[in-house]
């Protein structure tokens, strides 16, 4: 009975003829139980009508641990965020993603019926534009006339422009994203606008009293040369635009506060027979008196005045350059038309510098470009183009507003350190939002194919 009992307990099978150790079946590993997972749900993803056929047919079993479930939800999930990759960015397609399938795993493991667990993969991938809107309410909204100004400010004008510069709000230090930046570009703005009035400044120097007062001799010791000995003539196309303009002038202030008749007759001396507006015959400095007289009147001029004004000083000064060129002097020519430049640059900088506080100029003697931007709108009736400092310079003002300096505690500062790391820079890049309207919606996120993004929204006006 003994030899029974062994072979009962199995310990003398081995021994029996034709026998042979099978051993414990085979079960599937955990490295192919996942590769299958894989395939299953990528064939789920590229086809939610009939993938889940395709994989039963392809012998692709459900999942049966949290490893696999987890596998194949990442996979199904994968082509739509490469999809919308190319639209939405890397970074916010790759937060969605891993959104869309934590949440949506977590909803499984907690139990969530299948039906429902679509709803937290929705919720998962709206967090890249919660996130958004979320530094866009903190930051700023990406405007995108900004956008296309900051880019044109750093690329052209060779400014520092911080993402900050793309939102309403303007960059965290004004003229730039941080304190080196924001004195790069208000020391760069300085630097080309007074080069621009014929008198740049050296490092270090600044726009105050003795730059303006040196810079008004510098101009008009120029101004001297080049007109002095001279004499001028009204031909016919100035004087009907003089004609036109008093007629508009008394229209808009009347016979005895018509502008144009007193910068005339202030200025350009003469005959004027018959009662001619001006003499057809005059000494060149008086012309040049003249245009700097409406420049003059051009500071606290009223919106009414401005255009007419403006309008003056186009007409004066392209007389002069007529006459220049009318006389065959090519090189007094050229002078005149870069000393025209440069006063006209240097009349909105005096200007400037004259505005109450430091909205106009720094208490370093740095030029603001978003308050030379209104001084510059305000001197050419709305029309900025027409002014030297505009282009490259002025026009950058929404983009460069100077604030003023506010000191921090130990804390605060190196919080605020933190927040200008590259990260930092890169993080707000990427995730502030574009401005929600009508016609955009409300922008990309990382599952476009997911309506329900929208409940994640939040709306800009408040």
């Amino acid at each position: 009975m003994k030899g029974y009992e062994d072979i009962q307990s199995g310990s003398q099978l081995s021994a029996l003829p034709g026998y042979e150790d099978i051993g414990e079946p085979e079960k599937p590993s955990a490295l192919m139980g996942s590769i299958k997972q894989a395939g299953r749900g990528f064939l789920e993803g590229i086809n939610p009508f009939t993938g889940e056929k395709m994989a039963e047919q392809a012998e692709l079993p459900l999942p049966t641990s949290f490893t696999e479930r987890l596998t194949r939800r990442a996979a199904r999930n994968l082509p739509a965020a490469l999809a919308t990759a190319p639209f939405t960015g890397g970074i916010p397609s790759a937060i969605g993603y891993l959104g869309s399938v934590g949440l949506g795993t977590l909803a499984e493991e907690l139990g969530v019926p299948e039906s429902y667990q679509p709803v937290a993969e929705v919720a998962g991938a709206g967090i890249p534009q919660l996130g958004k809107n979320i530094i866009g309410r903190t930051m700023g909204y990406i405007q995108p006339q900004l956008q296309e100004l900051a880019s044109k400010a750093k690329k052209v004008g060779g400014y520092d422009i911080g993402p900050g510069a793309k939102t309403e709000q303007g960059m965290k230090y004004g003229t730039g994203d941080d304190p080196r930046a924001s004195i790069w570009n208000l020391d760069r703005a300085t630097k080309d606008a007074t080069a621009r009035a014929g008198n740049s400044i050296e490092q270090g120097k600044a726009i105050d009293g003795q730059w303006i007062q040196q810079t008004a001799k510098k101009l008009g010791d120029e101004a001297n040369s080049i007109f002095a000995g001279h004499r001028f003539s009204a031909d016919q196309p100035f004087l009907e635009q003089i004609n036109s303009l008093v007629t508009r002038a008394e229209g808009a202030f009347g016979e005895q506060g018509n502008v144009v008749k007193t910068i005339l007759n202030s200025n350009i001396r003469g005959e004027r027979p018959q009662g001619a507006l001006i003499s057809g015959d005059f000494a060149a400095p008086d012309l040049r008196s003249a245009i700097v007289d409406v420049n003059a009147r051009l500071s606290g001029a009223k919106p009414n005045e401005v255009k007419i004004l403006s309008d003056l000083k186009d007409s004066l000064e392209s007389l002069a350059e007529r006459n220049f060129t009318n006389l065959n002097l090519p090189e007094l020519s050229q002078r005149y038309n870069t000393w025209k430049s440069n006063y006209s640059s240097f009349a909105t900088l005096r200007d400037l510098f004259l505005t109450e506080g430091n909205l106009g100029v720094t208490r370093a003697g740095q030029v603001n470009p978003s308050k030379l931007l209104d001084i510059i709108t305000q001197r050419t009736g709305g029309n900025p183009v027409r002014n030297p400092l505009y282009e490259n310079l002025a026009e950058y003002g929404p983009v460069l507003q100077a604030k003023k300096p506010v000191t921090q505690g130990g804390i605060k500062a190196t919080l605020s350190e933190l927040t200008e790391s590259p990260l930092a820079k890169v993080l707000k890049t990427t995730l502030m939002s574009k401005v929600p309207t009508k016609e955009s919606g409300y922008g990309l996120t990382a599952q476009t194919l997911a309506p329900l993004t929208k409940y994640f929204q939040v709306d800009s006006e408040e």
